[in-house]
């Protein structure tokens, strides 16, 4: 069953999220919402770029690496609260025989950039094979009342999109330094799991550019998509807490802005709009509580409770997931989120 959401005008129902961020209040849901069922036919909704719910797929494993979990929570909030990223990781990986410290850095263009980490990577004689592995530490959103942080494994630089060049060997060292800091991102590189989306996609898949999320109550994600070249799309695990979403395909959004914004008389107009997103449209889209509320009634409002796995498709530029996130819930949470890529 679809979630529904309660206007923010209603008292607080007993039972229900507040969907509350950075200062703007969007309404309620209920917190019932973790038994839905898997879609009959998701590779029909994986072709238009339309979110797939897989519930509680994750939950025996979560129970496996529970103490894992924990600590990582704990990690983010000393983080939120002033401690150093590098102390953090060298706590989790230290003398580790592969990954060796090489330098620190903060993009000063850059509000949310707290700490960027570089690592080499050596053989067994400890001859560097490898280098600028990276492990960035940033606030999820340009503002200081939103305490969501975020850890994203990479090499080289963002800003000049090396890691779209997907023949580097440091790919995989990226994806290894990630498993080796955080051993429960293991549970969405389950064989099973990858299976599952390679059954989507038509083809084998492996998961990059993988992300950490500590989600903070009041804190999130306005609306953007992931369809860079290369990237098929996005498979999102929650581990801990709760996150409520929306998320529809591009084509399903453009309709609705047609709708609600007087500048675009049919949705091609709008979804044209959303290539170069202006600030009317900016505000329409993640401040306005009524369009939450349009977009929740196009069955777009999904929550994940821990074990869930939802998968953003974008098997091209067209067709692809638009999504919006909001941190729910009184404790900040913890989800993974990794690149769908195709399989060397």
């Amino acid at each position: 069953m679809t979630p529904k959401l309660i206007p923010p005008s209603t008292p607080r129902p007993a039972n229900a999220f507040a969907l509350h961020r950075r200062g703007v209040h969007h309404g309620f849901v209920e917190a019932t919402t973790s038994d839905a069922e898997r879609a009959a036919d998701d590779t029909s909704d994986w072709r238009r770029g339309a979110p797939i719910r897989w519930p509680r797929i994750l939950q025996g494993g979560i129970e496996v690496l529970r103490t894992e979990i924990e600590s990582t929570r704990a990690m983010f909030d000393r983080l939120r609260n002033g401690a150093g990223w590098l102390d953090e990781c060298d706590r989790r990986v230290d003398d580790d025989p592969d990954f060796r410290y090489s330098s620190s850095t903060v993009d000063r263009s850059d509000p949310r950039e707290i700490e960027r980490l570089f690592v080499d990577v050596v053989d067994e004689n400890g001859t560097r094979i490898a280098r600028d592995v990276t492990a960035r530490l940033s606030w999820i959103a340009d503002d200081e009342s939103d305490l969501s942080l975020r850890v994203r494994f990479s090499f080289g630089y963002e800003s000049l999109r090396e890691w779209l060049a997907n023949e580097d060997p440091r790919i995989a060292l990226a994806d290894e330094f990630a498993q080796r800091v955080f051993p429960e991102c293991a549970l969405l590189t389950h064989p099973t799991l990858l299976e599952e989306l390679g059954r989507l996609h038509g083809a084998p898949v492996r998961l990059s550019e993988r992300i950490v999320y500590s989600n903070a109550p009041g804190g999130g994600a306005v609306f953007h998509h992931d369809a860079d070249p290369d990237q098929r799309g996005v498979v999102f695990g929650q581990l801990a807490g709760h996150t409520a979403w929306l998320a529809l395909p591009r084509g399903a959004l453009a309709e609705l802005v047609a709708i609600a914004d007087p500048r675009f008389d049919n949705s091609a107009r709008a979804m044209a709009a959303l290539d170069e997103i202006d600030e009317p449209l900016w505000r329409l889209l993640n401040m306005d509580p009524g369009f939450t509320q349009r977009v929740a009634e196009a069955n777009a409002l999904i929550v994940l409770a821990p074990g869930d796995v939802l998968v953003l498709p974008s098997p091209d530029r067209e067709n692809t997931a638009w999504h919006s996130v909001f941190a729910v819930g009184e404790q900040p949470s913890l989800g993974l989120s990794f690149g769908i890529f195709d399989a060397y």
